[in-house]
């Protein structure tokens, strides 16, 4: 036991010295270049760290690393907001490899700082044998285990079967019968979160005892999924001869048997080979996850199986590979890092999102283009102020006070509408004195206004002097457009009121026949001209009786201006109601 204590001693100084945690310098000249960016644009980080990488956080400790760069290599961003990011540097040393050989106890290995990754070549003992005799050789386990530092494991690392005097190999092994009967090698595992077999995580299976009873028989190879089966010569004629089997990943192998003979030896169960025929030199079984069969008599041994947690990957079975006491042997490669993470601060301006006004305007107007969401502004053209002769849309652009530029384009459409047209007429561009006139505006407007307050399509105006009349009109987009007309007033010189008094046009209104009565002295030479409200000439009659009668019935209904002429002097002006 004393040596035993030191052997565990020494291994675990041994992992002590290797879990020492050596420190990375702490990254300098840490840099974002540059340091002010847009979003949806890149920069670039930078750190130095002499014979290190850097790897890089969000956060000044713990967390996932969010990659990592080579010293004073870019390491290329894209964030979407202000952030400050905090190098590190790591580096990682060559592979050290701790050896656990047999102690017959338990030993413990710890997972250095900075280790997250262990390569385990595990392999059980050899069951016991001589120079003629072999005992079965131990089963290998290779994989790799993802771990996490300051993680402790039970080491346990099977010891051989022995021949002379058929004792099993610890860590599992079936006893033999002495003399010319090996006991089973023991296994070899690794345990986490207790002792017990049910927290073995990795077990390389051990061979089984062999026999020279009846002659050689070598012990089953230990390892694979299924240990493999012992061996025997069978020289007593026993029937219904079975040779023990293997263990397999769900239950122990069968001990060998035969019918007649009785010698059988015992079944394996989890992590224990089965003992051989208690009385006649036989083999015991080789331990393992589930162990191997013992021996009949005359019978070697069967091996134990190898087990993997199904979390360990990478993971290869050899059967029948390691000879004598069984060996762990655990990989890594020590990793450095710095004692502090240096940060850096990026700082993202948003990018803005514009808007752009559309509207209509009336042909030969501008129209005003008016942007939001940034702070200055490109448009198509050049200038916010456009003045189209169609209808056309204008692309805006924009950027930030801070120098972004916008993701989007802005669209504004400008409506050109028609403007309406109009002509301003008179039913009599020239009057006598006390006369009227009939304004009409011949256009498609919707509304009207004149510079005499009317707002009617046509107008009767009676002016004292020569006067000019203007009509407005707009449409239904509020185009407007503008006419005038004149109405020139003359004092007819020749003729008077009491003239005028001695002419009768009836009746009026009228439907019909319109008379015109005339004394004798103005019935010669005299004329009629009757005019539409456009100032149109639509009737001209001489007038040559007292009563004349002239036919309006063909005209439409409404109100005409008619003038008496004598000669070429108006005599009476008046209006005719024709309805």
């Amino acid at each position: 036991m004393k040596k035993n204590y030191k052997l565990f001693s020494v291994g675990l100084i041994a992992v002590a010295i290797n879990s020492t945690k050596a420190q990375c310098p702490v990254p300098s000249l840490v840099i974002a270049s540059p340091s002010t960016i847009c979003a949806g644009s890149t920069t670039s980080l930078n750190a130095t760290a002499v014979g290190a990488s850097i790897n890089w956080f969000t956060v000044p400790v713990g967390g996932v690393a969010i990659g990592s760069s080579a010293s004073a290599a870019n390491f290329t961003i894209s964030p979407a907001t202000t952030t400050t990011y905090y190098a590190e540097s790591m580096s990682i040393s060559s592979t050290t490899t701790n050896t656990f050989a047999y102690t017959g106890g338990v030993q413990v290995f710890t997972v250095p700082a900075g280790v997250t990754s262990l390569t385990i070549d595990a392999r059980g003992a050899q069951g016991g044998g001589d120079l003629t005799c072999i005992g079965g050789l131990g089963g290998r386990l290779q994989s790799v285990l993802t771990v996490t530092p300051g993680q402790v494991f039970n080491i346990y690392v099977g010891g051989a079967g022995v021949y002379a005097s058929g004792a099993a190999g610890y860590n599992g092994g079936g006893t033999g019968i002495g003399g010319n009967g090996g006991g089973g090698g023991g296994a070899s595992d690794i345990r986490f979160g207790g002792v017990a077999l049910v927290n073995r995580i990795l077990v390389a299976g051990a061979g089984g005892g062999a026999t020279s009873n009846g002659g050689t028989a070598n012990g089953g190879a230990g390892g694979g999924l299924i240990g493999a089966t012992g061996f025997g010569n069978n020289a007593w004629s026993c029937t219904a001869f079975v040779f023990a089997t293997g263990g397999s990943q769900v239950a122990g192998g069968v001990g060998g048997t035969s019918t007649s003979c009785l010698w059988n030896g015992f079944n394996g169960t989890l992590g224990i080979g089965g003992n051989s025929y208690t009385t006649y030199a036989s083999g015991g079984g080789g331990g393992g996850y589930y162990g191997g069969g013992g021996g009949h008599n005359g019978m070697s041994g069967a091996g134990g199986s190898n087990y993997a947690v199904p979390t360990a990957s990478s993971v290869v079975h050899t059967q029948g590979f390691q000879t004598g006491n069984g060996a762990i042997y655990i990989l890594y490669n020590p990793i450095c890092t710095s004692a502090s993470r240096t940060s850096v601060t990026v700082t993202v301006n948003s990018v803005p999102t514009i808007s752009v006004t559309s509207g209509a305007i009336c042909a030969g107007n501008s129209y005003t283009m008016v942007a939001s969401g940034a702070g200055t502004y490109t448009y198509t053209g050049g200038s916010a102020v456009v003045t189209p002769t169609t209808n056309t849309s204008y692309s805006v652009t924009g950027t930030s006070s801070l120098g972004c530029a916008a993701s989007n384009t802005a669209v504004s459409s400008v409506t050109v509408n028609a403007n309406p047209s109009v002509v301003a007429s008179t039913s009599n561009s020239v009057i006598c004195s006390g006369g009227s006139a009939v304004l009409s505006a011949s256009t498609s407007a919707t509304s009207y206004t004149w510079n005499t307050g009317a707002t009617t399509m046509s107008v009767s105006v009676s002016p004292t002097i020569t006067s000019t009349y203007t009509v407005n009109v707009s449409n239904a987009a509020a185009c407007v457009a503008s006419s005038t007309v004149m109405v020139t007033v003359n004092a007819c010189v020749g003729i008077n009121e009491a003239v005028a008094n001695l002419i009768s046009v009836y009746p009026n209104p009228n439907n019909g026949v319109l008379n015109i009565s005339l004394i004798a002295e103005l019935s010669k030479n005299a004329s009629l001209e009757i005019c539409d409200a456009l100032g149109k000439l639509i009737i001209k009659q001489v007038l040559v009786n007292e009563i004349n009668a002239i036919n309006i019935s063909h005209l439409n209904n409404g109100i005409y201006t008619y003038k008496v002429l004598n000669n070429t002097n108006t005599i009476k002006i008046g209006k005719i109601v024709k309805q």
